[in-house]
């Protein structure tokens, strides 16, 4: 394949940063709005604390046995259901940043049943993943219709998201795979060529192309004419500049979604799709300092 032909594939390549760079900024939108919305929020935590209630419905059963006996004995009791709400909570509150959220719902719930919390947390957390998600004016719809075989199927924003999330790694991977190959036996053909116009003139295709000249004595101008090192080097540092610029948005939306929002139950996954993808990245500006076109310096115009 001559030099032509790889460096239409390797701009063909770079024009798909911007349909990959679209859905990843979906993706990112709403791992954003998820994450920042107080409503997503607030539903989040209470699933937290619905999970929570269910692990110890032994023991607050037993205690609100309790609480409700000695209520009915005297007006002056310990409500030791109220503290063993509490004391529960502390942990899983802390840890999934959701104790100043939840406890003053708790606090209210002091005097109700463990079974009737629960319902109470559950409606509200269907009440409160209703609403749509908004995100400076765009709104988003809780479920996406997906029209499959003639069946419009409904699947929660939230599942669709980590859909794509699982989805756009391998094909990141896939690309950004196929433009370090390209690119490297684009360079290697660059590398052997003595004219920069048999170079296809792709965005990336950045290079010198002077004479330097040299002085055979010691002159004031000296200090005013770049070394032959300094001019290849600021070249390249522009050549990986201009990569970083076209793939950086649709990598950094990708990864950025990734951490914001995780895969849910499967972490691992996240970060290993986050790891890959961004070693792959890497990869692909990395290659402008292979040596045999780094330090390529073209001679220059000879005009007629």
């Amino acid at each position: 394949m001559i030099s032509n032909e790889l460096g239409r594939r390797y701009e063909r390549l770079l024009f798909l940063s911007g349909p990959l760079a679209l859905v990843a900024l979906v993706v990112l939108l709403v791992a954003f709005a998820s994450t920042t919305q107080n409503e997503r929020v607030l539903a989040k935590c209470l699933e937290v604390a619905i999970n929570t209630l269910n692990d110890n419905r032994d023991i607050l059963d037993t205690h609100w046995t309790t609480y409700v006996q000695e209520r009915k004995k005297s007006k002056y009791f310990a409500n030791s259901y109220k503290h063993e709400l509490t004391t529960l909570w502390i942990l899983p509150g802390v840890s999934s940043g959701c104790h100043a959220q939840v406890k003053p719902l708790l606090d209210q719930g002091a005097e109700t049943s463990p079974e009737k919390l629960i319902a109470d947390f559950s409606s509200r957390v269907s009440q409160l993943r209703a609403t749509p998600l908004e995100f400076r004016g765009i709104e988003i719809p809780e479920k996406a219709d997906l029209p499959i075989l003639g069946t419009n199927v409904k699947i929660r924003l939230e599942s669709l998201t980590a859909l794509l999330q699982v989805s756009l790694a391998p094909v990141l991977v896939i690309w950004l795979g196929s433009l370090y190959n390209t690119r490297y036996r684009e360079s290697l053909l660059v590398g052997k060529v003595n004219d920069i116009a048999a170079v296809f003139p792709h965005l990336i295709n950045v290079y010198p192309a002077v004479d330097i000249p040299t002085l055979r004595k010691r002159s004031r101008l000296a200090y005013w004419i770049p070394s032959a090192k300094s001019i290849p080097i600021v070249y390249s540092l522009t050549r990986m500049g201009l990569i970083v610029f076209v793939i950086s948005p649709a990598i950094g939306c990708y990864v950025a979604s990734l951490f914001l929002l995780p895969i849910e139950g499967i972490a691992w996954l996240s970060i290993c799709s986050g790891a890959l993808v961004v070693i792959f990245s890497l990869s692909v500006v990395l290659v402008e300092l292979l040596p045999w076109h780094a330090m390529k310096i073209f001679p220059g115009v000879v005009r007629r």
